[in-house]
């Protein structure tokens, strides 16, 4: 097992995969949709993922679509997929 990551760094990539996924981690740790422990939970399993410069590519090829287009699954290898995906089916 390898250490964890810069928590800030894996902030970042989170905030950014939900957003390129239509899942705003603010608006939903504001309306409730996720706790704090939530949020850490999804931070402290980011910077646990083996993959950050795999994601930092799709987070970059992404930016480069339609600012319209929002992805419609993350990379295989997204330790928050799921999460992600469940908070975009309830904004």
């Amino acid at each position: 097992m390898h250490p964890l990551g810069d928590a800030m760094q894996h902030l970042q990539l989170l905030a950014r995969m939900g957003k390129h996924l239509g899942a705003d981690l603010v608006e939903a740790f504001e309306a409730g949709k996720i706790t704090q422990e939530d949020w850490a939970e999804m931070i402290t399993s980011c910077r646990g993922c083996d993959a950050p410069e795999g994601c930092r590519s799709w987070l970059e090829n992404q930016d480069h679509t339609e600012a319209a287009a929002k992805a419609a699954r993350p990379p295989a290898y997204c330790c928050n997929a799921a999460r992600l995906l469940k908070l975009r089916e309830t904004s």
